[in-house]
Parts: C-alpha cells; structure tokens; sequence
C-alpha cells in the first residue's frame, strides 16, 4: 500500500514538473513575441532582467554599480502608491550606463524626493553616461524637493535623469501623463533631461507624448524636453515630440522654451517635428514665494536662450501654442514664439505660431503684441485662433512622409499616436 502510494505521489510530480516547463516554455514564446526592442532580432539571452515590483525598480535604477552590458525590462505595470523613493549620500549621483526596456508598461504615482543642497541631481536616474531608455509610460510621476532642498541653487532635474554625461544616449517611444520637475540649478530643469554636458555626449530623443508637464526651476534655464546643452560640442537630436504643459522659471532672467531652455556656444541641437504647447504660469511649486508666478524674460516657444550657430542649432516642421505672459508689464517684450533670446544664430525651417497669449502694458492678456518683441519669432498662422484644417494638412506632408507615427484629429491638429 505505502509503496503504490509512493509511486502516485512520484507520478503526480512528474506531471506537475512537465506541466510547469511547458507553462514556462510557452511564457518565454510569449515574451518573445511581445517584448518591444530597438534590435531587428530578440534572443532568450537579450531580454535581460525582468523587474517586477516597486523595491526592485528602485534597486535597479539606485544600483551603484551600473555597466553597459545591464539590459532590464519591466515585467508588468508598476505602482509605486505607498512606496518611499528618497535619495541619500550613497545614491544621490549613481550613474546608469545600461538598457531599460519600459516593454509597454507604466510606472505610476511615483514620487522622487530629496531634501539636501548638496544633492545635485534628481530624475529616475539622477546620471546617465550612455544609457538607453524606451517604450515606458510614465504616469503620476513626480520630482519633489523638500524646502531646505528648494533653499538651495544645486539641483538639475529631469524626469529620466538630471544629467547626460558622456556617450550616446537615448530617450526613445516614451509616454507622460501628469509629471511634475523641480530643479534650483542653472545647470537646468526639463522635462525630460536636466542638463547635457561634456563635448562627446550624444543624447537622442524621439517619439515623446507628453500631457500635463509641469517644468519648475528656481534658476535659469527650463524646458519641456531639455533643460540646458551646457557645454561645446554636447549634441541633442529630437524628433517626433508632441508635448502639453508649462515651463517656468523664477530666476530675473528666466530663459524658459517649450522644448530647450539654454544652449550653449559650441552646443548642437536638432529638432525635427515638434507639435508644443505651453505656457509659463506655475501650478506645480505651491511654496508661496512661486505659486501661480509667471516666468520673468526671455520665454521662447522653442528656445529659451542660444548662444550657439546657426549650423548648430537647426528647427524644423515645428509649431507652438500657448503663452507667452511674463511675470511683470515691464518684461512684455522679452519673448518669442521661437526664441526667447539669441547671441548666436539659428536655422528656422517651417516654424510656425498660432494662438499665443501675451501681456500687454496694462497686464491683460492679448493675441497680438502691443509692442516690438525682442525675441524671435515663428511664422504666424492666426493670432487668436488655432489653424485651419486645410493648413493642418498641408503642414502635415512632412509629418507623413518621414514616418508612420502622426494623425490628425477631428480639427486637423497633429497629434503623435498612442494605442
């Protein structure tokens, strides 16, 4: 009896064992089949390390010791609700040099705090030198800074990292609803990338939706995407952007744009297809010396400020919408509906306007400037209306002849397709 027994128990252990390698085979066929990557081919061996809860994501992206061969994907949707994401002195700079693979998923009501003025950077990763990051959503999530860390003029801030150093990397199919940026450094704030430096980097960005983007800065240079090309030779390229949210800056000379806030002499900056609309008022810090300000000058639909040439910084098939109004009567004239300011030069090519709000000597808001604007500016298409469908679809032919990524909506309006 206790022999026959034996050899059911072994029996049903068998089938349990065959039943779990063949779930498990069949798992790996459907990861293999859906798992998004850049690589014409995906192998067992390149899926890399599945991250599947809020703890090991914030080992991951703190971890100090990052090399280039790390490739991690996100098993599933992450929700960090509950969960404590602080920097300390160990994890405050770490660097990552690796593959993250967002494969789909979403990482949710997250926020990122620090509470130090010697902390200089914050974002997902506070450095990248060579990392790669794509096909993620990002929702709810938010750069915090506690007030002895707002006292401060240290930290640059970007949702992915406060700092590109070194290298090529890439920001690539990502998706923003509700994200918060704060930063207190000239070194920059954006949406994405605080700050680019070294004259080797590299970083390309491409296929970002972005709804409800808040960019704050204590100091200068904020942007929608970019906060600063901070040093010669440093190169940004952006194509297919369509981005929604406000930049602001509270520094005198705040140089805000709605997609980079500063770039440096030497500094290269590309941008082909960029639908921005944004505006300069800040909802997001309600510490009462900026909640609801306005920028101060130099507010650029595109740009904030260019210091470098114009084979250097080239723009084209872009349009902007949104506001202009800065914090005071007597800064009216210190916009653009491309470029805050330049010293430099720049290419414009098909950059075009509509419905831009700005302030007038008395403090209103209005469509039309009542004075001579000392930025540049894109062509107009109408002052107080948004364009028609027909010039939509004319505009749209260079959308539609580099990729498959753009509609338009019942008002002609370009917009980037998400499923």
């Amino acid at each position: 009896m206790l022999k026959r027994q034996l050899i059911l128990k072994i029996s049903l252990l068998v089938v349990f064992l065959m039943s779990f390698s063949s779930a498990l085979m069949m798992g790996y066929a459907y990861w293999d089949d859906k798992i998004n990557t850049q690589a014409s081919t995906l192998n067992i061996g390149d899926w890399g390390i599945p991250i599947t809860t809020a703890q090991e994501f914030y080992d991951f992206a703190t971890k100090t010791d990052s090399v280039a061969t790390d490739r991690y994907y996100l098993f599933n949707d992450i929700d960090f609700t509950g969960f404590n994401w602080s920097y300390n002195s160990t994890n405050n700079a770490v660097v990552f040099r690796g593959t993250l693979d967002g494969n789909g998923k979403t990482l949710s009501n997250l926020t990122i705090f620090h509470n130090s003025t010697a902390y200089q950077y914050i974002g997902i990763f506070p450095r990248m030198t060579g990392g790669s990051v794509y096909n993620l959503t990002l929702s709810n999530v938010y750069l915090d800074l506690g007030n002895t860390a707002l006292g401060g003029t240290s930290t640059r801030a970007g949702l992915i990292t406060g700092n590109a150093n070194g290298l090529t990397n890439t920001i690539s199919n990502i998706t923003i609803e509700n994200a918060g940026v704060r930063a207190t450094s000239t070194g920059g704030a954006g949406g994405l990338v605080g700050s680019v430096t070294t004259s080797t980097t590299v970083v390309n960005i491409d296929n970002i939706k972005a709804t409800n983007l808040k960019v704050f800065n204590k100091s200068s240079y904020t942007g929608g995407i970019v906060g600063t090309v901070g040093t010669s030779g440093a190169t940004v390229n952006i194509a297919d952007i369509d981005i929604q949210g406000e930049v602001y800056s509270y520094a005198t000379s705040s140089y805000t744009g709605g997609i980079v806030g500063r770039i440096t002499s030497g500094g290269k900056f590309f941008v082909n297809r960029a639908i921005v609309e944004m505006t300069s008022q800040n909802t997001l810090e309600t510490n009462s010396t900026y909640n609801l300000k306005y920028s101060n000058r130099y507010l650029g639909g595109f740009i904030g400020y260019n210091q470098s040439s114009s084979t250097n910084v080239q723009i084209s098939d872009v349009f902007f919408t949104g506001s202009l109004y800065p914090n005071t009567n007597a800064n009216r004239s210190y916009v653009g509906t491309a470029l805050g300011r330049t010293s430099g030069s720049q290419t414009l090519l098909r950059s075009y306007y509509s419905m831009v709000s700005f302030r007038s000597a008395s403090g209103a808001f209005i469509y039309t400037p009542d004075t001579t604007l000392r930025g540049i500016s894109a062509t107009l298409v109408n002052a107080s209306t948004m364009p028609s469908i027909s010039w939509w679809n004319t505009f749209s032919s260079e959308f539609y002849t580099a990729n498959d990524l753009w509609n338009q909506d019942g008002n002609g309006r370009l917009y980037l397709i998400r499923n």
